[in-house]
């Protein structure tokens, strides 16, 4: 059994992983992977851009994220390679949409 991963903020954005309450209260299927999305600052670059709360994160820089490691680990490649945005691919309500946000503190 996996340790809970608590909550983190990253990019003004307050994510946890996906655990089946959350599948629930969201009506996603219940194989569906990814970070959800608790809380987004309303002066982030995040809310200006149109993420929300309830909002799920299923990619980072074109590769599937379930954990908040591999969240950090992707804006880590990103910075490493010289990249000053990470791309990400949220779903709402089943659509897909890419979203950049500047990695530059």
């Amino acid at each position: 059994e996996a340790p809970i991963e608590e909550n983190a903020d990253i990019l003004g954005l307050t994510i946890s992983p996906l655990t089946d309450t959350l599948r629930a209260d969201l009506g996603l299927d219940s194989d569906a992977d990814g970070l959800v999305i608790t809380d987004v600052d309303e002066a982030s670059e995040a809310y200006a851009k149109g993420m929300r709360a309830g909002d799920l994160i299923t990619e980072a820089g074109q590769q599937k994220v379930e954990t908040i490691g591999d969240l950090e680990a992707r804006m880590e490649e990103s910075r490493e390679a010289g990249r000053k945005s990470l791309l990400l691919l949220v779903r709402r309500g089943g659509d897909p949409r890419f979203v950049a946000l500047s990695l530059e503190n």
